[in-house]
């Protein structure tokens, strides 16, 4: 349609053009023929006047003035003129009126012919004829010296229909050839057109499959075609286009992976501090709306301290600024923003949100136990030192004084052994949780040992084991030694804490897709403000540093470590406050094929 549009407008034009030119030609060719034409006729006409007055002139008198009105008569049709003569604005003899109307006939002084023959001698007037009620020709010339004939003006007329059908067909001659002219012109034109608009077609339809993406289109013109270099110019353009959208579309596709998998979130704001885009660690990040695009960073956080950070830098030239942000999850997030300024020099901002959460945690967690372990450290040391000192400056006289300083000495290194034992413990197994291999171990035969393990310490207290698990094997995804420790550990906090001659009960359910064992003695119990921070390295329910046992307080935390690093789970499942008693429970996954590959 636009082609068709193109081509008709270029017709149009050069037919209208042209039509311009050839009617300026027409009508000055024919004005100036026109006028050419009547002036020769004029100048025929006066020379026939100046002949007529010739004749009269050489004429013989006249008796009387019809004699006068029948020569002119005669004279008239012989010429084929009208032949008037005028003297003193009467008329005495006109070839076209009868002699015997002639009297009345107007009174001719005014006719200009006749006012410039009387002042000049000649007078030329075209006008239209009252008398015969047509278009004339006047030529009028002084005469006197006539015989028998007052002295006046004889006038010639020639009806101007001869005139305007000579220019009429002159005319008409120009106006064929002008046609033609215009209709050889309009098929070149239109031939012309043709051509061209067929290359704009193909130069717009290339443009075309240039925006849709066919960027490996091309022109093919004819050698000599006078559209040549503008095809070749094209088809370059085309060849670099492609080139450049290769290469922007293969890095958009590397950095659009790199952004969505960032861990970090990235929030792109425009000039106006409005998103324009995020990944998808943000949206995990803060549950972004669906309508977080367009909006500012305070409506989809619902953070000031983000929306503050925005402004400092589109409101200032700060080069970057950052900032911590704790979340209502417990997390901390670390947000830097960096300015940048895109194609069109408007200053626009990136937010990074990096989790440091784990950072921090780390970072309370390496500053408890140090806390921790120089508080777990240190009792134990500064009573082996003052024993050790009171033993060495003043010697008890008594030898059961001694010995009671000496085993007070072992107890606190003994303790001092099993923090440090313990700590090893919990660093080998978070060490261990990077690199370890999960395989099929049977749980039963793990409980068995353990149970044999812990059997004489309970039997000394009359402390007896209670088995409610499933019958068959129970296996689970684990680590042999990691397993054995996780039982040992919760069954020997279990035989502690309970009273002479209780029962220690140990569960197992399967529900196919794990296993959860449950260890329950008739303690104490722990209360619910200690029920999550008991797995806590260090901590105790307590508050003593040192009990009869000698417990560093790390054994929790080991197996809670112990079994993550076995994708499981573990709690305290209740009782202890006006129930007693304390629940220990842990989950681990049983074997899928998958999980066994």
């Amino acid at each position: 349609m636009t082609l068709r549009s193109f081509q008709t407008k270029m017709l149009l034009w050069t037919w209208g053009l042209l039509l311009l030119a050839l009617a300026v030609a027409f009508f000055y060719s024919t004005r100036v023929m026109s006028r050419e034409y009547v002036r020769e006729t004029e100048e025929r006409s006066l020379r026939e006047l100046d002949s007529l007055a010739w004749l009269l002139e050489s004429h013989g008198p006249f008796a009387r003035e019809g004699e006068l009105d029948v020569w002119m008569t005669d004279l008239g049709e012989r010429l084929g003129v009208r032949v008037t003569y005028v003297t003193g604005g009467r008329v005495l003899a006109d070839s076209e009126v009868p002699y015997a109307r002639i009297g009345e006939m107007e009174d001719h002084a005014s006719r200009p012919e006749i006012v410039q023959a009387l002042e000049s001698g000649r007078g030329v007037n075209i006008r239209r004829s009252a008398t015969l009620n047509k278009d004339m020709l006047y030529v009028a010339g002084k005469v006197s010296g006539l015989s028998g004939v007052p002295d006046g003006v004889v006038r010639l007329a020639v009806p101007f229909s001869r005139v305007a059908e000579r220019i009429h067909a002159l005319r008409l001659d120009f106006l064929w050839i002008f046609l033609g002219a215009l209709g050889a012109a309009a098929l070149t034109g239109a031939l012309l057109s043709r051509n061209m608009a067929r290359s704009v077609r193909e130069f717009s339809e290339l443009a075309r499959d240039i925006g849709a993406g066919g960027y490996d289109k091309r022109i093919r013109v004819t050698p000599g075609s006078e559209f040549k270099p503008l095809a070749d110019s094209i088809n370059g353009m085309a060849r670099s286009i492609e080139h450049h959208i290769t290469t922007i579309e293969e890095q958009k596709g590397r950095l659009q992976a790199v952004f969505d998998g960032m861990c970090d979130g990235v929030m792109v704001l425009n000039a106006e501090g409005r998103i324009e885009a995020f990944n998808g660690a943000l949206d995990s990040m803060f549950n972004l709306p669906e309508s977080a695009l367009g909006r500012t960073p305070i409506e989809v956080t619902r953070r000031f301290e983000v929306q503050d950070l925005a402004d400092s830098i589109l409101g200032g030239d700060l080069p970057h600024a950052s900032a911590e942000i704790d979340l209502m999850d417990q997390r901390t997030v670390e947000v830097a923003a960096v300015p940048y300024f895109d194609h069109q020099n408007e200053r626009k901002m990136v937010l990074v949100f990096h989790d440091i959460s784990a950072l921090k945690r780390s970072e309370r967690g390496l500053k408890d136990f140090v806390a921790n372990a120089s508080h777990q450290l240190r009792t134990p040391l500064t009573s082996i030192k003052g024993y050790a000192e009171t033993l060495v400056d003043t010697p008890p006289a008594d030898s059961d004084v001694g010995r009671e300083f000496l085993e007070t000495i072992l107890k606190n290194a003994d303790h001092m052994d099993k923090v440090i034992s313990s700590m090893l413990a919990l660093a080998k197994s978070e060490e261990m949780g990077r690199r370890l291999t999960l395989s099929p171990v049977s749980a039963r035969e793990t409980l068995d040992r353990a149970l044999a393990d812990l059997a004489p310490w309970a039997g000394e207290r009359g402390i007896s084991f209670g088995l409610r698990v499933p019958e068959g094997t129970i296996t689970v995804m684990a680590e042999p030694d990691g397993l054995l420790h996780v039982f040992h550990n919760l069954m020997n906090n279990a035989v502690k804490y309970s009273p002479d001659n209780g029962v220690i009960q140990i569960n197992a359910e399967d529900d196919g897709e794990s296993v959860v064992f449950c260890v329950e003695d008739q303690g104490p119990g722990i209360s619910r403000e200690h029920s999550t921070k008991v797995f806590e390295r260090f901590y105790r329910v307590d508050g003593n540093t040192i009990d009869g046992s000698g417990s560093a307080g790390l054994g929790l935390a080991i197996c809670r470590r112990i079994v993550r690093n076995f994708d499981g789970d573990i709690w305290h499942d209740g009782y202890g406050e006006d129930t007693r008693g304390a629940r220990f429970c842990f989950r681990l996954n049983a074997p899928t094929p998958d999980r066994n590959l």
